[in-house]
């Protein structure tokens, strides 16, 4: 079982960047149009900035499985992001933004997966939902501060004043991560004494990679499409950067639920429920016209996260033994971050050479395309020549027995 102490520490590691990430996302578009880009070049920065992402959470598992240590990483990459941040505030130009942007996104993801592998070694068995379920929280919470700060910060004064008050905010993760614990984690050894190669991950664990890769790229278009419409609609910034804070507001207790649920009835049944929320969502975006209809595009789009990290991040932990967590777990995060090199590029030169409505029809096609992904997938994890089932499967364990 997870200690409070624990807890708390990566409670707090995992919202800074989600706060800082969520803050920022919607207004960058506007920050980096501000600096000479259009729309095109806006997507292919946010590109930018989220391949670096998948970098930095793929770097997560190789530090975790090369050197047994997490706690180290995560510290060093929140204090990174301090400066960086602070530049970012005072460039002159897309490509300095762009530079600074992708070192601060490869910070960041490289810390969100340090979080997610030490929640995955830390949790038991019969918790992992639940307390990835608490985890997620900081998804909606980061976007109900960010996005209720960052936009009032650039309408009353400027983006400086911004980049300036997150480098100050940044200084929490690091001074959290010093309260973190981390327990050794033995080799896996054979009966020859010799220590086990990694085991491949497994074709349940490469479907539930490709269902959340392909259903990542349609959020992250829903993410480019609303900044970028609601700016040519001459929205504020507080109103752009708000209606992700609405989304987190309403969203909040939702993949918490879904994640102590799960625990319970099993996880699959979650997941597509979270796709069909993304499918929604970028079809709500299609007529959107007014703030409120923004409002429920961001409450769907942050469900369909929320529930991917939490239940999804929970699957992975069922299905894969312990001493692939770490690269199977910085795997499945980099999933968001993949996903948001090719939502943002192509969503940018979709919108910009076809217009909205192709775009929304794309990204409706993929979140279906996640869905039929998930079918084939069985939720269940082999140990030592027994198979353990999660959720409602389990009861089935007990009926073989019998």
């Amino acid at each position: 079982m997870m200690g409070k102490k624990q807890l708390l520490a990566l409670f707090v590691c995992s919202l800074v960047p989600w706060t800082v990430g969520n803050g920022l996302l919607p207004l960058l578009p506007v920050y980096a149009i501000q600096l000479g880009a259009d729309p095109a070049v806006a997507g292919y920065y946010l590109a930018f900035s989220y391949f670096a992402l998948a970098v930095g959470a793929i770097a997560a598992g190789w530090l975790s499985d090369k050197f047994n240590r997490r706690k180290v990483p995560l510290i060093v990459a929140g204090l990174l992001g301090i400066p960086l941040a602070w530049m970012m505030g005072r460039v002159g130009n897309i490509w300095s933004l762009s530079l600074l942007t992708a070192v601060l996104w490869a910070s960041g993801g490289l810390g969100l997966a340090l979080v997610g592998i030490l929640a995955g070694l830390s949790a038991g068995e019969n918790e992992r939902g639940k307390i990835f379920g608490i985890l997620s929280i900081t998804s909606s919470l980061g976007a109900l501060i960010g996005g209720l700060s960052t936009g009032y910060i650039v309408d009353r004064w400027d983006f400086q004043s911004l980049f300036s008050t997150v480098a100050v905010f940044l200084i929490l993760s690091p001074l959290a991560g010093l309260f973190l614990e981390e327990k050794e984690m033995k080799p896996v050894q054979g009966k020859d004494g010799l220590t086990k190669k990694k085991m491949n991950l497994g074709k349940d664990y490469h479907l539930l990679f490709s269902a959340s890769l392909v259903a990542s790229i349609t959020g992250f278009a829903i993410l480019l499409g609303r900044s970028l419409l609601m700016n040519e609609m001459e929205f504020g910034a507080l109103a752009i950067s708000g209606t992700g804070a609405v989304g987190g507001i309403v969203a909040m207790p939702i993949p918490f639920l879904m994640g102590w649920l799960s625990d319970r009835t099993g996880r699959k049944i979650y997941l597509y429920l979270g796709y069909l929320a993304c499918a929604a969502s970028i079809s709500v975006l299609a007529i959107s016209t007014s703030l409120w209809n923004f409002f429920v595009v961001l409450i769907l789009q942050s469900l369909f996260i929320g529930i991917n990290m939490t239940v999804g991040n929970a699957l992975v932990t069922d299905l894969l033994p312990q001493e692939s967590l770490g690269r199977g777990l910085s795997l499945f995060a980099a999933t968001s971050w993949i996903g948001g090199v090719l939502g943002f590029s192509g969503a940018g030169y979709v919108l910009q050479s076809f217009g909205m409505i192709p775009t929304i029809v794309i990204g409706i096609g993929l979140a279906l395309i996640a869905i039929v992904l998930l079918i084939p997938i069985r939720s269940e994890k082999k140990e030592h020549g027994t198979i353990s089932r999660t959720g409602a499967s389990s009861s089935e364990d007990k009926l073989l027995e019998q």
